[in-house]
């Protein structure tokens, strides 16, 4: 008779899953009653699985399997007794459907095979979770916050308000610049969306090393929605000193040198 506490039991079961049974070994399980448990070689396989050297998935295909709908829980790998674990049949009220099919003889397993199947199973999971991610970029930072890095990290980009004309009424917000890095960035608040097709909205940053007739281009822009708005300032020339920050409304692409007939908001810098 099949005796599941039988320690040989499990030592020839963990043999197979490791490196196979000779004939004699073979046939003591069967002897046993235990050959067709396939426990151990699943839980084998399952590591084997989770240990394989592999190669990054596509990132491509990786969004389309993590997007797909997939359990949160272990459900139906419960431990035999747990909350989890499916409910006896026997146990179903009368005319229950269950009670009319007949119960399959469950097999009973030693605790110890039961959490190395369990563990096995967990291992796979995490494995086939970190294989998903390892290959994915991580997420680049937005502008508010490379804005906030450059404020933190360099003690000469302090923000400077935006100053509104009639050109612009209720538009606010600041400009940081830092000479150090020669980076910065406006913050907008209120600006009017602009047609890209028609206009756009062009910085000029005005140095006091140079002639303030020629101010340095700063790069052109679109506000596309209201609310906060938030764009890297893309200075055409090395700034050394700059005095005032000026934005215009000028056609397509920019102009080279600006009339100033149409000035939205400026920003003076001691």
């Amino acid at each position: 008779m099949t005796r599941p506490d039988d320690p040989r039991i499990h030592d020839l079961l963990a043999d197979r899953a490791l490196h196979g049974l000779d004939d004699a070994d073979s046939r003591e399980l069967h002897s046993l009653g235990a050959d067709t448990d396939d426990t151990y070689d699943l839980a084998a396989a399952a590591i084997d699985i989770a240990t394989l050297p592999i190669e990054p998935m596509p990132t491509a295909l990786a969004d389309h399997i993590l997007a797909a709908r997939v359990p949160r829980t272990l459900a139906g790998w419960a431990i035999p007794g747990s909350p989890l674990a499916a409910p006896d049949v026997g146990d179903a009220p009368a005319g229950h459907p269950a009670t009319r099919t007949p119960a399959r003889p469950a097999r009973r397993h030693h605790p110890a095979v039961t959490w190395f199947a369990v563990a096995a199973t967990i291992l796979v999971v995490v494995g086939a979770s970190w294989w998903l991610l390892r290959g994915r970029p991580a997420p680049a930072p937005t502008l508010a916050a490379l804005r906030a890095d450059l404020i933190a990290r360099a003690s000469d980009a302090a923000p400077v308000a935006w100053k509104a004309t009639p050109e612009a009424p209720g538009a606010s917000g600041d400009v940081v610049w830092s000479p150090s890095a020669q980076r910065g960035y406006m913050r907008f608040v209120g600006l009017a969306p602009n047609d890209p097709a028609k206009t756009q909205y062009q910085l000029w940053i005005f140095d006091r090393t140079r002639d303030q007739a020629f101010p340095v281009d700063g790069g052109v822009f679109d506000v596309t929605a209201s609310g906060e708005v938030i764009v890297p300032i893309t200075a055409k020339l090395h700034v050394d000193d700059a005095t005032l920050f000026a934005v215009t409304v000028e056609r397509p692409g920019g102009v080279v040198v600006s009339r100033r007939e149409h000035i939205v908001v400026t920003a003076a810098r001691s």
